[in-house]
């Protein structure tokens, strides 16, 4: 999700980082960024998903979880965020730390008005749900690319900067390849089902110090797409 919804006590997250951006991020020759770390970064381990049940921080039966209803036959996309983003202050590109677990991030979601999200998973692998799998979540905002996203996917946040500096630790994506996994699983879903947000959004922001911005890099450029992809195994 962009960086832009955090507000009040959150903005004192945001940190500069104009000069250490990768390419991707300035939308030259809009790469795809979606695809694992660039050739000089190390490559990432396949994430080998944790032994035994998930285990999941769920907001009970009787919560008040908004969105819509749908069916599981609507579901054919899982989408996968990053919680910080891109954004332009003082002609510097910010991106933010978002410090804090998972839990601390749904809860977030909770305060917040047209945002939501099925879930978020932390650094160490936590995962806390925010909207029941049939009910929609507002995680993408822009249909231009795909129509009626929202009413067809899972929208899954990781707790990161989305920068492409900030490697993904071993532990969250061994939580995500298990959770696509189970998802993909229950809904019949194939490897390439699984998406990046910023596959879905190529729009732009007005540019930064002079230089082309994305509006939605991430889950960004060190994100292991295909390593994910391979813990579906499709039927």
């Amino acid at each position: 999700m962009r960086a832009a919804w955090l507000s009040g006590g959150l903005a004192a997250f945001w940190l500069a980082g104009c000069a250490a951006l990768p390419d991707a991020a300035t939308g030259a020759d809009l790469p795809d960024i979606a695809v694992p770390a660039a050739p000089d970064a190390p490559a990432p381990q396949p994430s080998q998903p944790p032994a035994g049940p998930l285990t999941i921080d769920r907001l009970p039966g009787d919560f008040p979880h908004g969105g819509e209803a749908r069916e599981a036959a609507d579901i054919d996309l899982i989408v996968v965020h990053s919680i910080g983003g891109p954004t332009c202050r003082d002609g510097a590109v910010y991106f933010t730390p978002a410090n804090g677990s998972a839990v601390f991030w749904r809860d977030w979601f909770l305060g917040e008005s047209g945002k939501s999200i099925h879930y978020v998973i932390g650094r160490d692998g936590d995962i806390a749900q925010q909207r029941p799998e049939l009910r929609t979540a507002g995680h993408v905002s822009f249909g231009g690319i795909m129509s009626q996203v929202n009413r067809r996917s899972i929208g899954i946040e990781l707790v990161n900067r989305g920068d492409g500096l900030e490697p993904f630790p071993q532990p969250q994506l061994a939580a995500l390849s298990a959770l696509v996994a189970d998802i993909a699983a229950r809904y019949g879903l194939r490897p390439e089902a699984l998406v990046t947000h910023a596959a879905l959004d190529d729009r732009m922001q007005p540019e930064c110090g002079g230089v082309p911005l994305r509006r939605n890099l991430d889950p960004g450029p060190l994100f292991p797409l295909a390593d994910v992809r391979a813990a579906i195994t499709p039927e």
